[in-house]
């Protein structure tokens, strides 16, 4: 599939935003802290660590957010965390939080990142369960020849994904005879339908139900100066 940028200054894919808070402190630091992650790599050796060191920075910081922030549902967890540094905080969000904390890091290493949805349905063997949006990233790499996709949701016994330069790994491989499908836009920041939904809500299990199933096509990106 071919990406197109939702937006047309390209600068907008590195900046900050009201939910994606590159400049918290906090966030600074864990990014940092990704970086020296990814430094210790190469110096070490690590089989696993890829060759080019922007690469490596951007799949430091996609292993933390899938593997230290658990997904609010897949735990029980009750509060609906949307914002980058809350998600920090609090350890935990659905997609929609651990995208904009992935954007942030991201960002926070000067490496341009987006966000992307696919339409699935909420479960996955019911032809008549409803579409629901699911949010994953993008990040712009050389090494990756452009912009490259990939899903930090947090693996569980029958969920797995991976960061691949050279191909996707992803949990969640769509079904267009169920009427699932790739979004093709990179947002430089959450859907406006997106936003209200996690806006409205206090607790994950009343969200659950009326998760965001539309996009309105416009983000209202909240430049920090």
């Amino acid at each position: 599939m071919n990406w197109i940028l939702k937006e047309e200054d390209f600068e907008e894919y590195l900046l900050s935003t009201e939910f994606i808070d590159m400049e918290n402190p906090k966030v600074n630091i864990i990014a940092q802290y990704c970086i020296e992650r990814a430094m210790h790599a190469a110096e070490i050796n690590d089989k696993n660590a890829f060759p080019e060191l922007e690469a490596e920075v951007a799949r430091q910081c996609y292993l933390l957010v899938r593997d230290e922030i658990k997904h609010s549902h897949d735990h029980g967890l009750e509060d609906v965390v949307f914002k980058a540094s809350e998600v920090l905080e609090k350890k935990h969000a659905l997609c929609f939080g651990k995208a904009n904390l992935l954007c942030a890091l991201l960002r926070s290493c000067n490496i341009p990142a987006g966000i992307g949805y696919q339409f699935l349905r909420l479960d996955e063997n019911d032809e008549k369960s409803p579409l629901i949006l699911h949010a994953l990233n993008f990040a712009y790499l050389g090494s990756a020849g452009g912009w490259m996709r990939m899903d930090a949701r947090g693996n569980r016994e029958d969920l797995k994904s991976e960061m691949l330069l050279d191909g996707e790994d992803l949990p969640f491989k769509v079904d267009p005879g169920l009427g699932e499908c790739d979004v093709p836009f990179i947002y430089a920041a959450h859907d406006l339908n997106v936003v209200t939904k996690m806006r409205m809500y206090n607790e994950v299990s009343a969200l659950w139900k009326d998760l965001p199933d539309k996009l309105a096509g416009k983000s209202i990106l909240h430049k920090l100066k």
